[in-house]
């Protein structure tokens, strides 16, 4: 008996050197996820006689030489890698620089896809990589968009040297905007936009002891920087965005039409760009900003945005004695580039 399993271990090693020496190399067949931004370079795959079959982003199946393999896992050059098989292949399969093999495996994604590079990412990864996988790693990033709406604010006075009733009014708002995606479902986003703050008044002013009433429209322009956090639920095609947090804006201009005044100085005029008063007008604009919007994907990296945002000011528009904050809501859509 024990000569019997010395001669089957025998002719094992001898197979095992016979395949050798034939040129048959032994590889352990795995899932790699490339670190964030990284691009190992080839030289250092073939190294460990790492061959990369495909690739989609930060995906790839490669094929890991068994006796190097667990000197790459230590070399700490890929985030993650995931084994599945151990296969045989022979050299003549692998190309002279590493950087592909054909292996049936390979072929069948080839015949499936016909030409991987032309196709969607997303349907060719889709035959190989899980999709939770897929979904995770397609999510992060950065992406630039560009956003177009209209606005809608008031104002809320809760101290003024006038006595009237301020109005709501109507304007536009354009918004460049910035953001990375942590993950399928949070992000942050910010922007820099054109805002109008728009109202108008109709006020009761004593003029040489009678008291007259006139009506005026406030054409306000801010630029405006937002920050929120975003958190969406839904699918791959559509999802409902969630988004809190606040936002900080400078008071360009301020173009008034109909009745004018200047401190305790009234006077009419019609078509009059007004002139801020150090003493009286505060510049400065900040508070908190919430909003509601649904992305919908038409390509790989584009996204096509509706939204409406609410914008909460903290800060009085007028210095003491009076005190009036802005409140305002904006409506839009636009397309975001996903990189």
């Amino acid at each position: 008996m024990k000569k019997s399993l010395f001669l089957v271990l025998f002719l094992a090693l001898m197979g095992g050197a016979f395949a050798q020496n034939e040129g048959v190399t032994e590889y352990v067949s795995a899932l790699i996820t490339f670190k964030d931004g990284s691009n190992v370079p080839q030289d250092s795959l073939n190294k460990y006689g790492v061959v990369i079959q495909t690739r989609s982003g930060r995906m790839a199946t490669a094929l890991i030489a068994a006796q190097q393999y667990q000197a790459f896992l230590n070399a700490q050059l890929v985030e993650r890698v995931q084994p599945s098989t151990r296969v045989f292949m022979r050299n003549d399969q692998v190309k002279a620089d590493g950087a592909y093999v054909e292996t049936p495996y390979q072929k069948n994604v080839k015949a499936q896809a016909k030409n991987v590079e032309d196709q969607d990412r997303r349907s060719v990864r889709r035959n190989m990589i899980p999709e939770e996988d897929i979904r995770r790693d397609e999510a992060k990033g950065w992406y630039v968009g560009l956003l177009l709406g209209g606005t809608s604010n008031s104002l809320d006075v809760q101290k003024t040297i006038f006595n009237g009733t301020w109005y709501s009014y109507r304007g536009l708002n354009l918004e460049l905007r910035a953001g990375y995606q942590f993950n399928e479902w949070f992000g942050i986003r910010s922007g820099v936009g054109l805002l109008s703050k728009n109202y108008a008044t109709k006020l009761t002013v004593d003029i040489n002891g009678a008291s007259q009433q006139y009506n005026t429209y406030h054409q306000n322009q801010y630029l405006q920087l937002p920050l929120m956090a975003d958190f969406s639920i839904g699918g791959e095609a559509v999802r409902i965005h969630f988004m809190a947090g606040g936002y900080a804006a400078y008071w360009l201009s301020q173009y008034r039409d109909g009745y004018i005044y200047k401190a305790t100085e009234p006077h009419h005029n019609t078509g009059y760009t007004y002139q801020f008063i150090d003493g009286y007008d505060n510049r400065f604009d900040a508070g908190l900003a919430c909003g509601l919007g649904l992305s919908m994907n038409v390509s790989p990296n584009w996204q096509l945005l509706f939204e409406g945002n609410y914008y909460h000011g903290l800060i009085s528009t007028a210095k003491s004695p009076s005190k009036m904050f802005n409140r305002t809501w904006n409506f839009g859509m636009g397309v975001t580039y996903h990189f």
